[in-house]
């Protein structure tokens, strides 16, 4: 999860071809299975090149995202490893079928804002919920908290390809290992990606995950809470050095 869920940020500020290249720093925090987390995390954006790195409890990673190959290239750099996977087909590998209109999203502005360098970024109250099935047990699953959007930006108007990239009716995005993992939750977040895109650029995020039922799933994750948080502390708008998106001289290739 800890490398999954903040994808929701990566997408919601990526440009089109258009847009000059955009820098973004940030920190995440994950708490799973009893378990706290935190990372700092830096996205680089240019055309349709995305890519991710974080430090994660002292190790890093980078997710070099191509989206017109549909392709994720993971670094792993302790090891100086670069895993290639395709994205093509995502929604569909993952096992996550749930049809698009069973998924509930409610998103209600609160009336409090807060400036981001030029951005003014506004606080939204954020409920998503869909059902979903876990070994023969029927749950909801649900995603609650907050989220802050900047509208009317400079960057804002400039994501309509992507934007419209996001409204076909196979997107998905992710890690392929990683949905496979956990398809509800890879599913429920895609899918909120997916209609928050067009309402801003993301200043932060912050939401519970849990299952609701009566069974033994629903009473598991009651007691072990999962909760995600996404915070962009600042961004700049700067030619990328060439480079930044190609594997490291000397690291291993693993294709998928």
């Amino acid at each position: 999860m800890r490398r999954f869920v903040p994808l929701l940020g990566l997408v919601l500020s990526c440009p089109p071809p258009s847009q000059a290249d955009l820098i973004l720093n940030g920190r995440s925090t994950v708490v799973a299975m009893g378990m706290q987390g935190a990372g700092q995390e830096k996205i680089w954006l240019s055309n349709t090149l995305i890519r991710r790195d974080m430090l994660d409890r002292g190790k890093s990673y980078t997710n070099l995202f191509d989206l017109k190959a549909r392709e994720v290239t993971v670094l792993d750099h302790s090891l100086r490893q670069a895993t290639v996977y395709a994205t093509d087909g995502l929604r569909d590998q993952a096992g996550a079928s749930v049809d698009g209109k069973a998924i509930k999203l409610e998103v209600k502005a609160t009336g409090r804002t807060h400036e981001l360098q030029k951005w003014t970024c506004a606080e939204h109250t954020l409920m998503l919920s869909m059902p979903a099935e876990i070994g023969g047990e029927k749950l909801n699953f649900e995603m609650d908290g907050t989220v802050w959007l900047a509208r009317n930006t400079r960057e804002q108007k400039e994501t309509a390809a992507i934007v419209r990239l996001m409204q076909s009716p196979d997107f998905f995005l992710g890690i392929p290992p990683l949905a496979k993992a956990s398809p509800v939750q890879a599913r429920g977040i895609s899918e909120a990606i997916r209609r928050l895109a067009p309402m801003g650029l993301l200043c932060s995020v912050d939401v519970a995950l849990n299952y609701e039922g009566t069974g033994r799933v629903a009473t598991l994750s009651r007691k072990m809470a999962s909760r995600v948080s996404l915070t962009f502390d600042d961004y700049s708008v700067q030619p990328i050095p060439k480079g930044t998106f190609d594997v490291p001289a000397g690291y291993r290739m693993v294709g998928q």
